[in-house]
This record gives C-alpha cells, sequence and structure tokens, in this order.
C-alpha cells in the first residue's frame, strides 16, 4: 500500500515540473523566436540572489536587529501592562471609595 502511494506521490510531483520552454530555439516561427528572445535577454538581464540588506534605525535597530537584540523589549511590554492595569485598578477604587464608606 505505502509503495503505491510513494510511487503516485512521485509520479505527480515529475508530473507537475514544466519542460524547458525558455530557450529561443524551441519556438516554432521566427517571429516568436525573436520575441522569445527578447524575454529571455531581459530575465537574464535581473539581479540574481537576494537583494541588499535593508538598513533600520530606531528602536527596531537598537532591539531586534543583529548581533545588538536583547529582551529589553519584553520588560518595557510587562511594565507598560503593570502600569496601565494599576491604573486602571487605582481608578475604580477611588470610584467605589467616591459614594462609600471606607471598609
Amino acid at each position: 500500500m505505502h509503495g503505491i502511494v510513494a510511487r503516485r506521490a512521485y509520479s505527480t510531483a515529475r508530473a507537475a515540473i514544466p519542460p524547458v520552454i525558455g530557450s529561443a530555439k524551441s519556438i516554432g516561427s521566427p517571429k516568436d523566436s525573436a520575441r522569445m528572445a527578447k524575454v529571455v535577454d531581459f530575465y537574464k538581464g535581473l539581479p540574481n540572489g537576494a537583494g541588499p540588506a535593508a538598513k533600520t534605525s530606531g528602536y527596531k535597530a537598537r532591539h531586534f536587529d543583529g548581533n545588538n537584540s536583547s529582551m529589553a523589549p519584553v520588560f518595557q511590554s510587562i511594565a507598560g501592562i503593570f502600569l496601565l492595569s494599576y491604573t486602571i485598578d487605582y481608578h475604580f477604587h477611588l470610584k467605589h471609595h467616591k459614594n462609600v464608606a471606607h471598609h
């Protein structure tokens, strides 16, 4: 059973690979051949590989990029959430004591 599945998967993947059609000689008429040659020349002129690394600045460059990455954003997020929740809790605490006697 496993051999049939593997053979079927291999034949399907093999059929999905297109034949080489990027050559100007594989086209029939001279007009199509010249057009295909222009397309091939255009794609040959494009740069290959990955582009240059983008330079970042500011907060992202200081804390996330390169060798100087740190845990500072995590600690800053924890402190920000703490301050926000403390402020909300304090606001509701004062609101509670506005009309109610202290306990």
